[in-house]
């Protein structure tokens, strides 16, 4: 599997990094834990994630949830499972610190429609916390632009977006 291509980041974070270029086998590894609940392939991305930030970079981990139809489809939200177990690595505490407003997800969306994102509202403060966001794939960045700015708004001091792929 490829390293993913360097990222830069949305105006609303720090810095943004992907684990895999998002094809070929790495694709099929994000597409199992995604769609067919596999926890081992979770497991096996959070261990890489790990290896993507610095010790004492951050505070608190969180993550870009899913809708709410994907999360009740799936029975599961990917990007918070990869968010747990990386958080385990790290040795920080996990928090849902965002909530995503009524929307379609991005999946299937053209580019510009993808560009819009979603929107996400903080759950509480996070003043002077740095925070890392998770999820599975960050292809134009406006997922990871829209929690940087949710979290901003909460007060969060510095925030890192690490993903799993990113398409080349």
């Amino acid at each position: 599997m490829s390293v993913a291509p360097a990222l830069p980041p949305p105006t609303s974070i720090d810095r943004c990094q992907a684990l895999l270029a998002y094809e070929g086998p790495a694709r099929e590894v994000v597409a199992q834990l995604k769609y067919r609940n596999a926890r081992g392939t979770a497991t096996w991305l959070a261990a890489g994630l790990a290896g993507l930030l610095p010790a004492g970079e951050a505070d608190v981990v969180t993550w870009a949830p899913t809708t709410d139809l994907r999360r009740r489809q799936r029975g599961f939200d990917h990007a918070e499972l990869l968010a747990r177990r990386a958080a385990r690595l790290w040795e920080l505490p996990c928090r849902s610190l965002l909530v995503r407003t009524p929307g379609p997800p991005q999946t299937g969306r053209t580019l510009m429609a993808r560009r819009r994102g979603p929107a996400f509202m903080p759950r509480g403060r996070v003043d002077g916390l740095r925070v890392v966001v998770i999820d599975d794939v960050v292809t134009t960045g406006a997922t990871f632009g829209a929690a940087g700015r949710a979290l901003r708004s909460a007060g969060a001091a510095y925030v890192v977006g690490l993903a799993a792929a990113h398409p080349p």
